[in-house]
């Protein structure tokens, strides 16, 4: 669950705009811009090591701390220089630490105990974030989704997630967090296993077959054979 405990100090910033955020990131700051329901942004900006720490460790929420005040913020995006992995600039929400507040939360999925996936099933996410009404104060981390019972062919929709006590579900119920799907290896297994059996079926009774068909070729006399002996003799005595 997320705290307040981390409490950075941010510096005003009054020089806007793309030349001057330049400029401080040559120094060593980076721009922070504060959004606030109702009122006008605060401009501000961190020390580089700050920026860093709160861009790597803080989950939702945290406490900027200005010319001696100190307010809750949430954390919002985090711009990086895809070049050289610099932060250029860090998107806060200032917010009440006593209220409600909407925001997206992860969904930890917990795979070790799936039945789908230990009869060889595959897990699909479709679904990471799930958004949420909660109080400031009991933010989750993540949102856990233990397979347990999940089958292989079953899906879990976002109104099956067990949320904290007193949170709310703002995403669709009906929206698709995941499914174990069958791999294609294992459909093709199952397709040729019904096709050997017949293939199986089959080879007794064309072996039969031929087995008949060589009884028939026994009985006919070979080409060129002399009559049977007997008729031979029946000849003789007639002469007689």
């Amino acid at each position: 669950m997320s705290t307040t405990a981390t409490t950075f100090t941010a510096s005003p910033r009054t020089a806007l705009g793309t030349k001057n955020a330049r400029k401080q990131r040559s120094l060593g700051q980076v721009p922070v811009t504060v959004s606030r329901a109702g009122q006008p942004s605060r401009h501000l900006s961190l020390d580089v090591k700050s920026a860093h720490v709160l861009a790597d460790t803080v989950v939702h929420l945290c406490q900027i701390q200005v010319d001696g005040t100190a307010f809750t913020a949430l954390r919002g995006a985090v711009d990086w220089d895809c070049l050289t992995d610099a932060i250029k600039h860090i998107d806060l929400l200032e917010i009440d630490p006593k209220g409600e507040i909407e925001v997206e939360v992860a969904i930890a999925v917990d795979a070790r105990n799936c039945p789908g996936v230990k009869v060889g099933g595959l897990v699909e996410q479709r679904l990471r974030k799930v958004r949420i009404l909660v109080k400031a104060d009991a933010i989750p981390d993540a949102i856990g989704l233990d397979l347990g019972e999940v089958q292989l062919g079953q899906i879990v929709n976002a109104g099956q997630l067990k949320l904290p006590a007193g949170a709310k579900l703002l995403s669709a119920a009906k929206t698709l967090v995941l499914s174990v799907i069958i791999p294609r290896a294992m459909k093709k297994t199952e397709e040729a296993t019904p096709a050997a059996g017949a293939e199986g079926a089959a080879a007794p009774a064309e072996g039969a077959a031929k087995g008949e068909a060589a009884k028939g070729d026994a009985a006919k006399p070979a080409a060129g054979a002399k009559p049977d002996a007997k008729a031979g003799d029946k000849g003789d005595a007639k002469k007689k």
